[in-house]
């Protein structure tokens, strides 16, 4: 590909990275920040497959090779995302207390579970005066997001 041909530095590109990321000069990148879908069945999703949703990372990780100077980053933002929990996998994400806005621990929310065992979640947000997402935080450790309620099949 010639030069004339690269994607213009310093401009922000909307559109599909498994092509884009071929169109970048080589080593003309510092700080890559990419975001990739979380193959959770957002729209933008639609027609994909496990396999090409994999294929896809794949590809667009292994471009960056290229187009990553000698001692740039690479970021691939992942969100604490729950999508498909695996018992095998393991735990391997921990609290980041400095980010926790309600001061309630999971081990306050279990101490007034083991006082009051038939209290829900709603109940037992209104005892510690917090909200009901705290608490499952707190008990679940992961957030669901994304509108999705229960985990995806794989």
């Amino acid at each position: 590909m010639q030069s004339d041909n690269f994607l213009s530095i310093n401009d922000i590109y909307y559109g599909n990275a498994v092509e884009l990321i071929k169109k970048i000069a080589p080593e003309t990148v510092s700080l890559s920040f990419w975001s990739p879908p979380y193959f959770v069945g957002k729209d933008y999703e639609k027609g994909e497959t496990y396999d090409s949703w994999q294929l896809m990372l794949k590809k667009v990780i292994s471009g960056h090779f290229n187009a990553i100077k000698k001692g740039g980053f690479l970021v691939v933002n992942i969100d604490d995302i729950l999508a498909y929990p695996d018992v095998n996998m393991p735990k391997i994400q921990a609290p980041n207390k400095s980010k926790l806005r309600s001061p309630v621990t999971k081990e306050m929310i279990l101490a007034v579970k083991a006082e009051h065992p038939d209290l829900n979640r709603n109940e037992l947000a209104k005892i510690l005066g917090c909200s009901e997402q705290t608490i499952d935080r707190r008990l679940n450790g992961n957030n669901i997001r994304g509108g999705n309620t229960q985990p995806k099949q794989k």
